[in-house]
């Protein structure tokens, strides 16, 4: 988070961690393309941003922050909510509004498995017999 932040934990962040977004090294995310860094280093401040807005209780300028996080790095931003919301990541935060804003970081960041698809529609039956109106007619009297 950094230590301008007021939930950053000390110890948590590594010495030399712009060195290694500048050279395009992923640090902990090394299954993501060489070269995100820049895109990765936007995403975490947008998403500390946006945490900072939900502990102030404003909902708005934390759903602006996810928005532009989403507009500006995309799949990076996305690939961090999702990281960021795994369990592994529950307790690195100390304050009592990281599990709710986790949350909230899934619902509005993170895609939900597709839904499975529904089952297909059982066959037509076979039309029925057609009908002789004026037999039907006849029957009831009415003819």
């Amino acid at each position: 988070m950094g230590a301008d932040s007021p939930f950053w934990v000390p110890g948590e962040a590594e010495l030399g961690a712009r060195e290694r977004l500048e050279d395009g090294v992923t640090g902990l995310y090394g299954d993501l393309p060489p070269g995100l860094g820049p895109l990765l280093e936007v995403s975490a401040k947008l998403i500390v941003r946006a945490f900072t807005a939900y502990t102030a209780g404003d909902q708005e300028t934390c759903d602006a922050h996810l928005a532009e996080g989403l507009a500006a790095a995309g799949e990076v931003f996305a690939a961090l909510a999702e990281r960021m919301t795994s369990p592994a990541w529950l307790s690195r935060v100390d304050s009592p509004h990281w599990v709710p804003f986790v949350a909230h970081l899934a619902f509005m960041v993170v895609e939900p498995p597709p839904a499975p698809a529904p089952p297909p529609w059982p066959a037509p039956p076979p039309p029925a017999e057609p009908i002789d109106l004026v037999a039907e007619l006849r029957a009831m009297g009415m003819l």
